[in-house]
This record gives C-alpha cells, sequence and structure tokens, in this order.
C-alpha cells in the first residue's frame, strides 16, 4: 500500500499539484440556486395596501420602519383613514341619541370608497346638501376625500389625547432695561386661527405669526391722528374668508374707538378697512366681527351693534320666504370679494344699541351664521339672591336688517367658601368693570362658543353650560362642573366643537379638555417631550442675534397674566412678565 507522502512525492514530480476545492467559486451554481429578487417585491403596492388594510395601527407603524418603500405605502392616507374612524368618529357618533337604532335598521356602515358613511345600496353622498353651486360642492368634496393626510390627522388627535406635544418660546417683547412695578393694562393681546397667531399691542402695533415657521409675517401700526398712543382693549378675528389666505382683524382701543384691519396670507400685508375717529361711550371691553357685522361692549354698559351695509329697501323678504340665503349673503359681499389691497369698508350704521344697569363682568361676544339669520350674542353675569347666574341675550338679525331678541338665563349658582391662594389667584382684568364690580365668587371668564359657555371660577374650577337656542325659545342648561387644576385659572378658550383649552396663572398647568357629548367633563394635563424641554433650555447660550427663540423657564414671576388660544395643531400661551418681556408660549401636537 502506497503512503500517503509517497503519492504526493509521485504527483510533484509529473508536475500536477492536487487543490482543495474551494467553496463559492462555481457562480454559475450559486445563481441557479438563488433567485434574483425576494417575493415581496415581486407584489404591486395597490396589493400591499390590500394586505395592510387588515392590520392595526401598531403595525403599520412597524412596516414604516422596514424601507423607503414600505415607509410609503404603510403611510397612505386610504389605510389610515378607517382607523381615524373607529378611534375618533365612531365614538362620538355612539352619543348621538338614537344613534346604534337608526344605524341598523338603516344598513348605514363604513365605506373606504368615497366618504366616511355609506348604506346598503346607495351612496351616502346623496343625503348630504349640497351647494348652490355644483363646481364648489365637488371642489369640496374632492378637497376633503383625496387631499386629507389621515395620518397626520390620527397622530394630531393622538398626541391631543395624550397631551404630548412639542413646546418653543417665542419672544414678542424683550425684556425692559429697567424694572417696571406691573405691567402696564392690556399690554398684549393675541388670537389663533388655522395656523396664525394675531398680537396687538400699542407699541408693535398689530402684528400676524406663522405658527410653521415661528416668524411675523405682517405689520400694522394701531396709531391714529390722535397724537396720544392707544392702548388696544379687545381683539377679534373673522375667518370667513380663510379659504382665500385672508383674515379679517377687529380691534377695540381703550378710548372707545374700533378698527378693521385685513390680513392677507399670500401678500404677507395688513392693511386698513375701517378706523374709527371717537367714541364717547367708555373703553371698549369685548369686540365681535363678522362681516358685515360688528358688536362692541364698553366699560360703561353699552352695547352697539352696527352693520357695515347700508339698510336697502329693495331687501324686504321675510325669513319665511323660500330665498337662498346663500345666495344672497354672497350678493351682499359682493363688494368685498376683491383682492384690491385698497379696499376699505364704508362708516358703519347702528342697527340697535342696548345699555345695562345691573349687569357686571366678565363679558363675552359673539356672532354665528345661521341658514336664515345672523346671531349676535351678549353672555354675561349677574347678581341674584342666591349668589349670581350667567345670563345670555340673543339678537336675530334677519336679511331685511329686523332685528329680535331673545333672553334665558342660568340658575342661582354660590361658589364654596374656600378661595385658591393669593398667589395662585388671576390677576384681575379691567373686562370685569363691566358695569360694576364683579363678586369675589363669580366667574373670572366667560367663553361662549354656541352651543357651549365656559365659566372661568376662582376656586380653580370651571362651569360648562350648553346653550340650545331655536327661532322663537332660548335655553341655559344646569352648569356641569369641571376639576383638575390644582392652582388660580388665568384664561380658557372653547370652540363650537367642545374643545376646551385652560392654563393656570402661573403658566405651569395646561389642560386639554374634551367637552362634547360627555357626562362628566375629561381633561389631559399637557406634558411637553422632556427632549424639547431640554434642547429649549440649552439655548441660554445661543448668541444674542437669536431673539425669535428663548429658553424655556417656568414661573418666571408672579407679576403676568397668561392668555390662551388655540387651533387643531397649536395651542399658544401669551405669558407677560413684570419687566415687560412678553412671550409666546407654542405646543405643537403635530
Amino acid at each position: 500500500m502506497t503512503s500517503t507522502k509517497r503519492r504526493l512525492s509521485l504527483d510533484a514530480a509529473e508536475g500536477t499539484v492536487t487543490t482543495k476545492r474551494r467553496r463559492g467559486i462555481d457562480d454559475t451554481t450559486t445563481t441557479e440556486t438563488c433567485p434574483s429578487k425576494d417575493a415581496i417585491s415581486r407584489i404591486s403596492d395597490e396589493l400591499l395596501i390590500r394586505i395592510l388594510s387588515y392590520m392595526n395601527e401598531r403595525v403599520l407603524l412597524d412596516m414604516a420602519l422596514v424601507s423607503k418603500r414600505f415607509r410609503d405605502i404603510a403611510s397612505d392616507s386610504q389605510l389610515w383613514r378607517p382607523h381615524y374612524y373607529r378611534r375618533f368618529i365612531l365614538p362620538r357618533a355612539h352619543r348621538i341619541p338614537g344613534f346604534k337604532t337608526a344605524r341598523s335598521t338603516s344598513g348605514q356602515h363604513y365605506s373606504s370608497k368615497g366618504s366616511a358613511w355609506g348604506s346598503a345600496g346607495e351612496s351616502s353622498m346623496s343625503t348630504w346638501r349640497k351647494p348652490a353651486s355644483t363646481t364648489r360642492w365637488n371642489a369640496a368634496h374632492d378637497k376633503i376625500v383625496d387631499r386629507v393626510d389621515w395620518k397626520k390627522q390620527y397622530r394630531l388627535r393622538h398626541n391631543w389625547a395624550r397631551g404630548r406635544c412639542a413646546v418653543e418660546e417665542v419672544d414678542v417683547h424683550q425684556r425692559q432695561k429697567q424694572a417696571v412695578m406691573a405691567p402696564p393694562e392690556w399690554q398684549t393681546l393675541v388670537k389663533v386661527v388655522e395656523g396664525i397667531a394675531v398680537t396687538a399691542d400699542a407699541v408693535s402695533g398689530l402684528r400676524a405669526w406663522d405658527l410653521r415657521t415661528r416668524q411675523p409675517i405682517a405689520q400694522a401700526s394701531l396709531e391714529s391722528d390722535h397724537a396720544k398712543r392707544l392702548r388696544p382693549s379687545c381683539l377679534a378675528v373673522d375667518d370667513a374668508r380663510l379659504g382665500r389666505g385672508q383674515i379679517d382683524v377687529a380691534v377695540g382701543f381703550e378710548d372707545g374707538t374700533s378698527g378693521v384691519w385685513r390680513l392677507d396670507a399670500h401678500r404677507n400685508t395688513l392693511h386698513l378697512l375701517f378706523r374709527q375717529e371717537k367714541s364717547f361711550l367708555g373703553r371698549l371691553v369685548a369686540i365681535a366681527y363678522g362681516y358685515p357685522y360688528l358688536l362692541t361692549a364698553t366699560q360703561l354698559g353699552f352695547i352697539a351693534l352696527y352693520t357695515f351695509n347700508n339698510p336697502s329697501t329693495d331687501n324686504t323678504s321675510d325669513a319665511g320666504d323660500d330665498t337662498d340665503n346663500e345666495t344672497a349673503r354672497e350678493i351682499g359681499q359682493a363688494s368685498e370679494d376683491t383682492d384690491d389691497e385698497h379696499t376699505t369698508l364704508p362708516p358703519p350704521y347702528l342697527l340697535t344699541s342696548l345699555k345695562s344697569h345691573s349687569t357686571q363682568g366678565p363679558l363675552a361676544l359673539s356672532l354665528r351664521k345661521n341658514a336664515s339669520s345672523v346671531v349676535a350674542s351678549i353672555a354675561y353675569t349677574f347678581n341674584t339672591v342666591g349668589g349670581w347666574s350667567i345670563g345670555i341675550q340673543d339678537l336675530d338679525i334677519r336679511p331685511s336688517g329686523a332685528v329680535t331678541s331673545r333672553v334665558a338665563s342660568s340658575l342661582p349658582t354660590q361658589t364654596r367658601s374656600g378661595h385658591s391662594s393669593p398667589s395662585s389667584s388671576p390677576l384681575p382684568t379691567s373686562s370685569s368693570r363691566f358695569g360694576m364690580d364683579s363678586d369675589e365668587t363669580g366667574p373670572t371668564r366667560l367663553r361662549y362658543s354656541h352651543p357651549y359657555l365656559l365659566a372661568t371660577l376662582p376656586d380653580n374650577t370651571l362651569v360648562l353650560h350648553l346653550c340650545t337656542s331655536t327661532s322663537t325659545s332660548l335655553t341655559i342648561s344646569p352648569g356641569m362642573r369641571l376639576w383638575g387644576h390644582t392652582s388660580g385659572i388665568s384664561d380658557a378658550e372653547i370652540t363650537p366643537r367642545g374643545k376646551a383649552v385652560s392654563v393656570s396663572a402661573r403658566g405651569d398647568e395646561i389642560r386639554l379638555w374634551e367637552l362634547e357629548g360627555r357626562v362628566g367633563g375629561r381633561s389631559v394635563e399637557v406634558r411637553p417631550r422632556l427632549q424639547d424641554l431640554e434642547n429649549t433650555t440649552s439655548a441660554e447660550n445661543e448668541p444674542s442675534g437669536s431673539i425669535s427663540r428663548t429658553p424655556i423657564k417656568m414661573g418666571l414671576d408672579d407679576g403676568r397674566r397668561n392668555w390662551v388660544g388655540f387651533d387643531d395643531e397649536v395651542v399658544l400661551v401669551l405669558k407677560e412678565a413684570s419687566d415687560g418681556r412678553d412671550s409666546l408660549m407654542l405646543y405643537d401636537f403635530t
């Protein structure tokens, strides 16, 4: 038997070397056993969307981390619309009396093809009332169905329900070199509408801020022919022209005069529409504007309702006539449907005026449009034998110019004897001196957005009333007490959808309320992300040139007021410090 060493030596002598076969050398064999593409890549996007439509929200979020393709597919709006409906729309619909019974008998179900509602064999679009113009209807429908980012809306509502947000501070006024004992009255006013904040003060005038870029986009002076600089005392906005990128702003001043400006977000301009020259009824404490009507209230108790459309003898139709009120309003606004920057409003005509001798502050004004008329509402407080009550007076303005009135009041209410500590109580405002000084136990703020009436009390609570208005009657439901705040409440706002925001006097506690259709009010405290707080606090070391963003410091001092405003994406809190520095705190829920 030949040994191994002997065979190797013989092979070497013959000039042939036997080599060991190396793995992976034969490319042909490897190519034949492994496919060139995976099975998932061969599936179309439409089929993947169909498969993912059976998954829940957590699976969609996990799939978005796989690749860029899956991120785009998992973010498709058609996937998130059913989840948005089941979590946020359906629970609200179940609170409607008789919804479940009507839904089961009529065969209504959710449809992912055209709209949120469908019925057996018939589209729900036929049950909706279409506008007068078919073109406008089609444009509005396409905008709602096709252009809504349902994943963004889901994330927004989810963050709102959890109180999760990013926070940032924007300076409105810098710190004064010489310290002052107290901030001047009505130093800065703020309103928020659809991503735009409007501020008014005697120093910088009227300014509009883009809440996405955190920068001012337009500015206008509030000075008139008077040599004396006037401070604004109340502020209101009209978003009827928001679809065209325009917002009308009404400002009331301490001398009783008022003015209306128009913000054009496309041109970044603010131009004057109307400026009242003089008034003898005292300082304005509240104002409401909705073209063509202007509603004002003075400190002396005078209520005035104006119109910028002169009364016409041609428009004498009664409310009972079958006329297209929407078309009539469009004709009445024909002079306003122009983009000319030099457009102005004529002097207003006084429709009616009221004088109160027994009411007291605070006061809330509002204007809303119905199908057949415009309603001007006045919410106020007054003393009763059992304590205090809240009253509402509606002025129903017909197209013919006739004004009818309806009045309702709540049951007498007495707050509990215990009050919040002086350090946590909100500072008194001049709006509470409407007619006469308000009671210490009465409301400190009133906010009315039909049908919700929200009152802020000095015992760290809120009271919610539901107002029911018809063509012949007006009623106010018993108040529902809302608990949650641990210190005095400085300000609160509420929308017609029942969404409310309240802020404490110190500014360190902000609560979000979902009040629509609930037996008891539920609130969530705003909790900014820790990372955002750390990043904003580290901004102390930034150069002095970046004045638009400053570090957040909760509890600067007690000599300030906090005003709150919000839209669907942002909660804005205006903080006024005793050293003259005003800042906007932006809580972004997107």
